[in-house]
């Protein structure tokens, strides 16, 4: 229950305090004096978008409080204690500001939260009934919510839900381990091929640079062998061969250097170059005779090479990526033949949970049907009492076949958390015409009284403790205007209900009475809100009457506090 909201620096709204109560409380006022903007100050307490051109001219920021009461116990709480933003004593105050530089702050219990996060505890506390919810109203999701509600099918909606999150789950799984036989085989024949295409290869970590570098020396084979025995020729087997001249001149200055010592460094020089020679010329016999340039290996090896390319192609961009490839495929070969049982055993699983929630579902969409036919009768004798006689809500139900669906009856059907169907409400404004969606041919007043018949003839309470109805008794007057009044009260008796009323006989049916009043001082226009009793609220039923409060409005106004607080 919403107890007290708090404004500050809101355009017109310098500061304002109310003090709500239980029951129904009501906002009356000239138009144009600012009942409205309560509302939206409501709104941004509740997380909703802010702008600086809210802030008041001359003031730095804005800022709104709505403390509520939650009940001990509840689900609510819980999320709270999970935010670090607990009850204190049963209440919690939702907090707004935002500066002129557009930078701002939400807070719950003087937690700092997102907006998004205050939208949703929000969400929780209190439901506006104004514009943004009739076009809620006309999206497919919340016409079902609505109907579930007057129902009173939480408990079959629930567990739809919970057998449609085991479904999903288990389909999930089953998917993960292959999907259907046909699509498994094809999964194991792609990696048994690739397991035996890498294996016939017998591939070495370091083969393709052994390959490409006997490429390219058998590639070069006849220049090789060329150089060799040029090489060979000039060393050793030519006249003249510089092995033959070392060997002379080794000789000489063998003689030489046992004369004059001096020439002992170039005798073994000399030796040394004669014995480097020799061994080069050896090593060159030895290449040009065992080289094995052999043209038929050269396309050996080039067929080889051919086949690693195909191969990286195929399966990687390296000889190491392609063998873990392979370790991946025979890795997941033995993932699927073991998963075999796995999979036999959730594809039981699921066609079992599939009947769960078939079942389940079918069970929601009867009470769904005979839900609707009550619904249609009872809305159309509630508008009749608020004022539109001709106007009728019919219920249209699609189911959709498919077969990824789950069992109903003697078809397969879609299937979501909320069960196979979808509701379409239709609308008739006028008897004989026929019925439109309602979205497209319902006026706002026309929705507001709609919501006010779906609240009331609800067979369950909503989770919100607060219901804000704005412009629910627009263009209404006489023995209309009566039964909405009466149909607020019993709606109050639920929980708390708020209500920016323009007729008398609403205003003279609450619980507590709030008047909105302009005003200019020093040429600046602001707002006060005042809580009226006795004397003072007479006066406002009877202005509301006649637009004076003359003394005979007043004395109506007199009755009617005295008839409505007696139960209308």
């Amino acid at each position: 229950m919403l107890a007290r909201l708090e404004v500050a620096n809101l355009a017109i709204l310098e500061h304002v305090a109310l003090e709500f109560g239980p029951g129904l409380n009501v906002l009356t006022g000239e138009t144009g004096a600012g009942k409205s903007l309560l509302l939206d100050a409501l709104q941004l307490a509740l997380g909703s978008r802010a702008t600086p051109e809210l802030i008041r001219s001359g003031a730095r920021s804005l800022r709104v409080d709505a403390l509520f009461e939650i009940p001990a116990g509840s689900a609510l709480e819980v999320r709270l204690e999970e935010l670090g933003a607990a009850a204190e004593d049963g209440g919690l105050l939702l907090s707004r500001e935002l500066a002129v530089g557009g930078r701002g702050a939400c807070r719950l219990n003087g937690r700092l939260v997102t907006a998004a996060q205050l939208r949703q505890v929000g969400g929780e506390l209190l439901a506006l009934l104004g514009q943004g919810e009739y076009h809620r109203l006309a999206q497919p999701a919340a016409q079902l919510e609505y109907l579930d509600a007057y129902a009173g099918l939480g408990a079959e909606r629930a567990a739809v839900a919970a057998a449609y999150a085991r479904w999903r789950q288990a389909t999930a799984e089953f998917g993960a381990l292959g999907g259907d036989g046909a699509e498994r085989t094809r999964r194991r024949d792609l990696l048994l091929h690739a397991v035996e295409e890498i294996e016939a290869l017998d591939l070495a970590p370091d083969e393709e640079e052994r390959i490409s570098e006997r490429r390219r020396v058998l590639g070069q084979a006849e220049r090789l062998l060329e150089a060799a025995r040029l090489g060979l020729d000039a060393l050793r087997e030519s006249e003249g061969a510089v092995q033959d001249r070392l060997g002379t001149v080794e000789g000489e200055l063998g003689w030489a250097a046992r004369v004059d010592p001096r020439l002992g460094e170039a005798y073994a020089l000399t030796q040394e170059a004669r014995v480097a020679v020799t061994e080069a010329a050896r090593l060159l016999a030895d290449y040009a005779e065992n080289a094995g340039l052999d043209p038929a290996e050269l396309q050996a090896v080039e067929r080889r090479w051919e086949q690693i390319q195909r191969c990286k192609q195929r399966y990687g961009d390296s000889v190491p990526a392609v063998l873990a490839h392979l370790a991946r495929c025979r890795a997941e070969l033995e993932g699927l033949e073991e998963g075999e049982g796995r999979r036999a055993r959730l594809a039981q699983e699921v066609a079992a949970l599939s009947q769960t929630l078939g079942q389940a579902a079918d069970l929601l969409g009867t009470r769904r049907q005979e839900a609707a036919r009550r619904l249609e009768a009872e809305v159309g004798q509630v508008l009749g009492e608020l004022g539109m006689p001709g106007a009728s809500l019919a219920v249209r139900f699609e189911r959709r076949v498919a077969t990824d669906g789950v069992p109903v009856g003697s078809e397969t059907l879609a299937c979501g958390p909320a069960g196979c169907e979808e509701v379409s409400l239709l609308w008739g404004a006028n008897q004989g015409e026929p019925a439109l969606p309602l979205g497209r041919a319902a006026s706002g007043g026309e929705l507001s009284r709609l919501l006010l018949a779906l609240y009331t003839l609800g067979r369950e309470a909503q989770e919100v403790g607060t219901l804000v109805f704005d412009e629910v008794d627009a263009g209404l007057g006489g023995r209309a205007a009566v039964r909405v009044a009466q149909r607020l009260q019993l709606l109050a008796r639920q929980r708390q209900v708020l209500c920016v009323t323009h007729l008398a006989v609403v205003a003279a049916s609450a619980s507590r009475h709030f008047n909105v009043l302009k005003e200019e001082t020093l040429g600046r226009t602001s707002a006060r809100v005042l809580e009226l009793e006795g004397g003072a609220r007479i006066a406002e039923v009877a202005r509301m009457l006649d637009g004076a409060g003359g003394a005979s409005a007043l004395r109506h106004a007199q009755e009617m506090l005295s008839h409505m607080a007696a139960g209308g």
